[in-house]
């Protein structure tokens, strides 16, 4: 008797219940393992995040679904997002629950706001570092550290806590590095060298994964981004990563350090990353988290939410949403640009003006426009008793009808003038 053809997945609606005591709300995400819906806890009331197999690939996805359950009940940091429960749906398809996240990917905050300051990707990637180094105490690794799967995560508080998500793929203790059909896993352009080339990895190679995250966070650009995945495995193995004037030097010597092609080359843990970068910058980790900051909501979103008990619509694996986050810049900073600024201008303003005016500027010599040639002096006193005394030369016209020095037309802009010293300005940074 042939096989009957596999079954379609069950298209999943608003008001559906799954795993038996979940009902689903609004869809979050479509993917390639499945849906991911913002659901209500029948039993208890919660609202948490659910995401349901696709049932025509149960083996593959089996394994990654119970592979993040398994390693949710291992980790328990804050920067990592938390799994609650596993269950099987009555179809046979697998319902993975999680907290309910508020925010965005840093992927979609790098696609709509454009590259970062350095001291605001370093508040995002600090805290990840501190939940990868808690994943590699336990002898995880995640293998898939990128922008979509760093979110960005707003508190009640306003505050945003940048989160790592997505342990489907993630290295157990004890387990090899490819799955059932041989093939490598992870993203090409964040992937180790080790990792691509199918090695033992450790969490070194998640380190360099965060490092190409950091670059591309600061620089705009990918360093490996090569157009297609077999060029961007190529140029990781190969290509030799170039400092961006973006980054500020002594960043670079640790991001350098993080890209080694050989782990050997990197810091030993997640800490001592963290710790190179907080040197290199001067800043605590207060500090830097106080830059991300969530954008008040406007009066429209404010009177939407009164009255509410539950929360306002949210994301996960990298979906947009409101409650976008903004940087906070000291007030002395603003001044001093602003005054920097009005220094460059007026500099500027000095020598684009007509040459008849910049020459009274404070401090220019002053040069009469009539004055072309050298005046003959006068007497100062002519003696009425001898006339024979008067000097050969002829004296200096006083007559009416020939203009003063001082009502002479100037010259045209721009127009040059012999015989005329060169105006010295003073004006600061000239």
């Amino acid at each position: 008797m042939p096989d009957s053809p596999p079954e379609a997945p069950r298209r999943l609606e608003a008001g559906a219940r799954v795993g038996g005591k979940y009902r689903l709300a609004r869809r979050i995400a479509v993917g390639g393992m499945g849906e991911v819906w913002r659901a209500r806890n029948e039993t208890t009331g919660a609202e948490v995040a659910v995401k349901v197999s696709r049932r025509s690939d149960a083996e593959g996805m089996g394994v990654r679904f119970r592979t993040e359950a398994k390693l949710g009940s291992m980790v328990s940091h804050r920067n990592i997002v938390r799994i609650f429960d596993l269950v099987e749906d009555a179809d046979g398809s697998l319902v993975l629950v999680m907290e309910l996240l508020r925010g965005e990917s840093l992927a979609q905050h790098l696609k709509t706001r454009g590259r970062l300051d350095t001291r605001e990707a370093l508040a995002i990637a600090l805290p990840i570092l501190s939940g990868l180094g808690h994943a590699h105490a336990e002898g995880i690794v995640h293998r898939d550290v990128t922008p979509a799967n760093v979110f960005l995560a707003v508190d009640p508080d306003g505050q945003v806590t940048p989160k790592l998500i997505d342990f489907g793929i993630a290295k157990v203790p004890a387990a090899g590095n490819l799955t059932l059909d041989g093939r490598v896993l992870g993203t090409p352009r964040y992937m180790a060298p080790e990792q691509i080339r199918g090695q033992p990895i450790d969490g070194r190679a998640d380190l360099f994964s965060l490092a190409v995250v950091l670059y591309e966070a600061i620089a705009g650009t990918c360093p490996f981004d090569a157009g297609s995945p077999s060029a961007s495995l190529a140029a990781v193995l190969e290509a030799e990563v170039d400092p961006d004037p973006q980054i500020e030097p002594r960043v670079w010597l640790e991001l350098a350090r993080a890209l080694g092609k050989r782990p050997y080359e990197r810091h030993a843990t997640a800490a001592a990353f963290a710790e190179g970068l907080r040197l290199a910058v001067g800043e605590t980790d207060a500090a830097l988290a106080s830059l991300l900051r969530r954008a008040p909501p406007s009066r429209a979103e404010a009177d939407a939410a009164e009255g509410q008990a539950a929360p306002g619509p949210s994301t996960i694996e990298g979906q947009s949403v409101e409650g976008q986050f903004v940087l906070r810049r000291p007030a002395w900073m603003a001044w001093a640009v602003g005054a920097t600024a009005a220094l460059v201008a007026a500099g500027l303003a000095f020598f684009l003006l007509p040459p008849a005016q910049r020459q009274q500027a404070p401090g220019a010599l002053t040069v009469s426009p009539a004055a072309t040639s050298e005046p003959t002096p006068t007497p100062t006193s002519t003696p009425t008793s001898t006339p024979t005394s008067t000097p050969i030369s002829t004296p200096t016209s006083t007559s009416t009808e020939s203009a003063p020095p001082t009502a002479a037309k100037p010259p045209p802009r721009w127009a040059p003038h012999p015989a005329r010293p060169k105006p010295i300005g003073t004006t600061p940074g000239f």
